[in-house]
């Protein structure tokens, strides 16, 4: 009797005796948590777009000054391995 049971091997889960429930409300409720996550990252975007486009030299400012700082972390780093 196992011997036949062990030889059927299930070809997706949902032929898993017992976990179908199980694997159905994981399926939902990651789908729901990815559903709210893409809405937060569509309000994000929005937010940052609004913000760059009403002040523009701001953001110039800000990338420049984030493009120095992490210029200067690659340049220490190198600088570093070679000793």
């Amino acid at each position: 009797m196992e011997q036949q049971e062990l030889g059927k091997v299930p070809s997706n889960v949902e032929e898993i005796p017992g976990r179908t429930d199980t694997w159905r409300t994981a399926r939902d409720k990651l789908n729901e948590t990815l559903a709210g996550v893409n809405e937060q990252a569509k309000y994000a975007a929005e937010y940052a777009d609004d913000t760059v486009r009403n002040n523009p030299w701001t953001s110039v400012g800000i990338g420049f000054g984030v493009g120095v700082v992490v210029g200067a972390l690659i340049a220490l780093a190198a600088s570093r391995s070679y000793r």
